[in-house]
């Protein structure tokens, strides 16, 4: 995939899918469009223009942007931010950020995994280039979509600075405001099958019977949504606490501001998904000063990049091993936390807006 192109001085005008400005949740998609393109604005030789759709309900979006927001362009070129774009236009840059719905389709509701199976590939087809956020998910969207190497580009996402370790403290308000009383692990992201959330349940319960991991609990931030097929959180949530008689506790979907918070109180994010386009939420933890693990899958290995921090996909034991010994060891929580704040400073949205430049005005 293409890492670097040439830039070019004239100036380039751009219209963008303001689509993701309606969405009132914002997952790791929406807050790549929300980083990057108020800083292509802000690239002198690059002129944007942001459309977003005015009717509601939400669900008349996808006409909106099939219909409407084609016949408003008069010929611009459209940058894409978050996978979706118009597929009667001929002029888009279109941001596959990933391909899972292709992959692992049986994580998804049947009218999605089928309209996507529809939709996606021809958009990547006919679009004028993709832009992609790591080697593993451009690999698979040239396998997926039978597109060259040539219309592929790769670019990290980044990480915010709002993710801070300076935010760790016993008297942050997210201690009274979600009632956690004692130390925890942490994770982030959507509530669906493709997430593995109940190989951490198995671990967490795991680390507790056998392990003698004590006095911890177990926090989970995220939501379930109407794309996913479903999952019985709340029933291994409710077996979990009564094989362990500890806290485990649901938070729903959190906002920025507290997520940033307890990103920064926990003793440890753990992150098991089955696949992933990207991860921004171990950039985000790691950030925050706060240990990680994550399975060793998809795009996670090639964005941590140290072996130690990741465990076989389904196997809770290994994560319940890994867990406790890093829980138990304050030597190895700093050495996770200095190396992860050092490792996360090549990840920026401002080098990634810039790349991002570059790539629009090479193909516009």
């Amino acid at each position: 995939m293409n890492r670097e192109v040439i830039r070019q001085d004239t100036l380039t005008v751009i219209a963008v899918n303001g689509r993701y400005l309606s969405r009132q949740r914002i997952s790791g998609v929406e807050r790549y469009a929300h980083e990057v393109i108020p800083r292509l604005s802000l690239q002198t030789d690059l002129q944007t223009t942001v459309l977003t759709p005015t009717q509601k309900p939400a669900a008349l979006g996808h006409l909106w942007e099939q219909v409407i927001l084609p016949a408003s362009l008069n010929g611009l070129p459209l940058f894409n931010p978050c996978n979706l774009a118009p597929l009667s236009y001929n002029n888009n840059i279109v941001v596959l950020h990933d391909v899972i719905p292709l992959l692992y389709p049986q994580f998804y509701n049947r009218v999605f995994r089928t309209y996507y199976a529809w939709l996606v590939p021809r958009l990547a087809r006919s679009a004028t280039h993709v832009v992609t956020v790591s080697e593993f998910s451009g690999e698979q969207i040239m396998r997926l979509t039978g597109i060259p190497q040539s219309r592929v580009s790769v670019v990290y996402n980044g990480v915010s600075e709002k993710f801070d370790p300076g935010l760790r403290s016993l008297l942050s308000p997210v201690w009274a405001k979600f009632g956690l009383a004692q130390p925890y692990v942490f994770y982030a992201g959507s509530l669906e099958p493709r997430k593995n959330v109940e190989t951490l349940l198995k671990a967490f319960v795991f680390a507790r019977q056998q392990m003698g991991l004590k006095c911890y609990s177990l926090v989970l931030a995220g939501s379930t949504h109407r794309n996913f097929s479903s999952v019985n959180l709340s029933g291994l949530i409710e077996q979990a606490r009564q094989q362990t008689g500890t806290d485990i506790r649901l938070l729903g979907y959190v906002g920025d501001n507290d997520l940033a918070q307890l990103y920064a109180n926990a003793s440890l994010f753990v992150y098991p998904s089955i696949c992933e386009g990207f991860g921004l939420p171990v950039l985000e933890a790691m950030a925050s000063g706060t240990p990680v693990l994550a399975a060793d899958s998809s795009s996670l290995r090639e964005i941590i990049q140290v072996e130690e921090l990741l465990h076989p996909v389904y196997d809770y034991r290994a994560l319940a091993e890994k867990m406790t010994e890093l829980l138990r060891n304050e030597y190895l929580q700093r050495r996770y936390s200095e190396a992860g704040l050092k490792h996360i400073r090549q990840f920026s949205w401002d080098r990634t807006a810039q790349k991002t430049g570059k790539i629009l005005r090479m193909f516009t």
